[in-house]
């Protein structure tokens, strides 16, 4: 007779590998169950009661550190809540988070060699991610904007020529800034730093004299630093792209669940009220709250979940 134990698992496994395999396993199939182990996340995490999350340090306010070194944020909570969806799909109340420091040029490489399950934290959703990996819906709207120094205050997107720009390493802010300087007819000094706040270092101690980044980061910055009026966003846009979560190209069921819980926070109004908490209100590490409303394209994201994919 089937152990209470050997029923849960029969039930883990037909929810994950679906119901033809499902059956087999629950007539002993082992080589099926095998095989497939290595090939579904949602197994594994039944299996070991543990899941990986991705998580930036310093990406004010989509993943970072709180005072006690716990990764908090926008994407953090997004992916928190898909991970009760998770265990109460799975019946794993007691589900291990696990999370690892990534940043946008490890990212893929961290997903795909099952380091972690989840990316939270900022995944631009274009044609070259896509080809590396499955995005959940768009969950934010980002604008990559320039700041510099006050001594810079005449600089403007077609005067970049002959600058030192710093980014993140792995940003799509390379492409448009390259397509500037040929423009210009000068060469600009690329320089690399790992995340938002090291980035943004650079212009603090004067390596570079402008930085591009998501305007959140460069707002949440200038607050952080020691003089936040020597600072200044150079007008214009450079870019303007969504996000997203991130998972492993074979992993579409646990993509699927992913979008099912956005789906339903986006109907809800959970998703607009979790803007709020992190991008309106006051938040943990900031002097000031960023003070940024829903802006119209994110709230039509919400309104029609995924359609940001009809633009690429």
């Amino acid at each position: 007779m089937p152990t209470n134990n050997s029923r849960r698992y029969e039930r883990l496994w037909r929810l994950a590998l679906g119901g033809a395999v499902g059956a087999c396993i629950a007539l002993g199939g082992g080589a099926a169950r095998a095989a497939s182990a290595e090939d579904d996340t949602l197994v594994r995490i039944a299996q070991n009661g543990r899941i990986v999350l991705g998580a930036h340090d310093g990406s004010v306010p989509l993943s970072y550190l709180d005072a006690m070194g716990t990764p908090i944020g926008y994407h953090m909570d997004v992916c928190l809540r898909i991970v009760k969806a998770i265990q109460q799909r799975l019946e794993l109340p007691a589900l291990k988070v696990v999370t690892v420091p990534t940043n946008e040029a490890t990212r893929f490489a961290l997903l795909n060699n099952g380091t972690i399950d989840i990316e939270c934290a900022r995944n631009p959703v274009r044609p070259s991610a896509l080809a590396q990996a499955l995005l959940s819906h768009a969950t934010l709207i980002t604008d990559i904007r320039l700041m510099t120094r006050m001594e810079n205050a005449t600089l403007t997107l077609d005067t970049l020529g002959g600058r030192s720009v710093g980014m993140a390493a792995g940003s799509s802010a390379a492409a448009p800034l390259r397509a500037l300087a040929r423009k210009s007819g000068s060469r600009i000094t690329e320089v690399f730093g790992r995340l938002g706040a090291d980035t943004f270092a650079l212009l603090d101690a004067g390596r570079v004299d402008v930085v591009a980044l998501p305007t959140t980061t460069l707002i949440a910055q200038r607050q952080l630093a020691a003089d936040p009026a020597r600072y200044l966003l150079v007008g214009g846009v450079l870019l303007t792209e969504p996000v997203a979560l991130m998972f492993r190209l074979r992993d579409e069921k646990l993509h699927a669940l992913a979008n099912e819980v956005l789906d339903g926070m986006m109907k809800t109004g959970e998703m607009a009220r979790l803007y709020d908490k992190w991008f309106v209100q006051p938040i943990p590490g900031l002097p000031q709250a960023l003070g940024l409303p829903l802006p119209p394209a994110l709230r039509a994201l919400f309104d029609a979940p995924g359609s940001e994919l009809l633009t690429l």
